[in-house]
């Protein structure tokens, strides 16, 4: 167990540190740095006997920060790509777990899950004539997502739920900055920061709460 809260406290630390080198230039040294956090995730949910789905997942998700690293359409779909994988890896780990009767035990929980998807809804209308023929395979992504936060309402821990919302709101952010704004918006470079914590946040987030059921 030591062995394993020092991986997660590595994974911590590099991913914090990821600030740092984040606006600096987009070169194989940054990828790995920006790699490795997640990666490391991966490593404590196995140490500490975690669902495979799980392992899965993050595993996924470390492919999708790899290939994001990098500029250009390509990268981007092989991103969205991983991703989605890693979101399928999550939403049949979730599936298992959730229980319905709790989503809907307490108000909040509906309004939550609500507020979330009209927010997520509504920028993916704004942006789906920029994002041409990548609109649908973005769309179905969305959706995919909008699936693993609310089940993430079915869990007695509502922790894992404000994981999944910081996670969807990193993806937000990401499209909007693609899609929308641009990278010469005032904005992009404070965004660029944001998306990160709240990425990186939501990963720990529910690295931690579902090694836990």
């Amino acid at each position: 167990m030591a062995t394993a809260t020092g991986i997660l406290w590595l994974s911590v630390a590099l991913g914090t540190s990821y600030l740092w080198i984040l606006p600096r230039e987009k070169t194989v040294f940054r990828a790995v740095w920006k790699t490795l956090p997640v990666l490391l995730l991966a490593l404590y949910a196995y140490a500490v006997g975690a669902h495979p789905l799980l392992i899965a997942a993050l595993l996924f998700g470390a492919l999708g920060d790899w290939s994001l690293a990098f500029e250009g359409d390509r990268a981007f779909v092989g991103g969205v790509a991983a991703f989605l994988s890693a979101h399928i890896a999550y939403v049949a780990l979730l599936a298992t777990l959730t229980d319905l009767e709790i989503a809907f035990a307490e108000p909040w929980r509906v309004i939550a899950g609500a507020l979330v998807a009209i927010l997520t809804f509504g920028v993916l209308m704004r942006i789906w004539k920029p994002a041409g023929r990548l609109a649908l395979p973005i769309g179905i992504y969305v959706f995919l997502f909008m699936v693993l936060v609310w089940l993430t309402l079915g869990l007695a821990n509502p922790v894992a739920f404000v994981g999944a919302t910081l996670f969807i709101l990193s993806d937000i952010v990401l499209t909007i900055r693609k899609y929308w704004t641009g990278p010469d918006h005032p904005i992009d470079g404070m965004a660029a920061y944001f998306v990160w914590m709240t990425y990186y946040a939501a990963q720990v987030i529910l690295t931690v709460t579902l090694s836990e059921v």
